[in-house]
């Protein structure tokens, strides 16, 4: 069966390249708050931030399966409170909302979640919302029972991040759904990145289980350069790209700064 494949967005354009891609799902991570916003970890982020993101990714990628992290500022919160969040991230534009880790509360959030029919997935190992710990061999037993506990209530599907591949292996064999690794190893039903960390364009870290597919940032700094140089010089705009007195500006599409 081929493996399924997740990469992030949080805005127009990076949704429609996704999705033009062929990508089975988007994911809007909490990562956006790092990655898009600057904060110092993903506690950071609003529901607000969140769902101006799903919103963008909705607009670029209209028919892509689209999944959005609960952030932690809803999901630890009392019950309703966290399905009206994630209610309005499904009005966003999400098809899932992903819920980290398998505590008694997110428990009773997931089914409160499932009543009301919004597809949930799960998302066990390294949470950086509550546990941001290394995952260990020994912490085998409790990450088999939280992904049993979380198929049991009804997720459809299962993220798997920095889990030792051995036990990653043992839980995906174990599940009827699929689990998407992340710094798991191979034997998961698919893989997440972060899209803007594989593309280099956030290179502030650089975890062991990245590939980069781009520079995407030295690009930038050499294209802002070349800008900065040529608007000194005087050589941009040129004639060309000067609007002269009678042309139909209407008639070419633009807009502001």
């Amino acid at each position: 069966m081929p493996k399924l494949t997740m990469l992030t967005a949080y805005d127009f354009n990076t949704a429609r390249a996704l999705a033009e891609a062929g990508i089975d799902y988007i994911l809007v991570g909490d990562s956006l708050a790092m990655v898009g916003l600057g904060y110092t970890d993903t506690k950071q982020v609003s529901l607000g931030e969140m769902l101006i993101a799903t919103r963008a990714v909705r607009r670029g990628a209209p028919e892509a399966k689209v999944i959005t992290d609960l952030p932690l500022k809803a999901a630890s919160k009392k019950i309703n409170v966290a399905l009206k969040a994630a209610e309005q991230i499904i009005i966003a534009g999400a098809n899932i909302v992903k819920v980290e880790n398998a505590e008694k509360n997110t428990l009773r959030i997931i089914n409160k979640m499932r009543e009301e029919r919004i597809e949930v997935m799960g998302h066990i190992g390294y949470t950086p919302q509550t546990f941001d710990k290394p995952i260990l061999v020994k912490d085998r037993e409790k990450l088999i029972e939280d992904a049993r506990k979380l198929e049991e209530a009804g997720v459809m599907g299962i993220v798997l991040e920095m889990v030792p591949s051995e036990i990653a292996q043992e839980i995906t064999e174990m599940l009827s759904i699929p689990t998407i690794g992340i710094g798991a190893g191979s034997a998961t039903s698919g893989q997440v990145l972060v899209s803007d960390d594989m593309l280099g364009r956030y290179n502030c870290i650089n975890p062991k289980f990245l590939r980069r597919y781009a520079n995407q940032y030295g690009e930038m700094v050499s294209a802002f350069k070349e800008y900065i140089e040529d608007v000194k010089s005087g050589s941009f705009p040129n004639e060309t790209e000067s609007y002269n007195n009678g042309q139909m500006v209407a008639s070419q599409p633009a807009y502001g700064a």
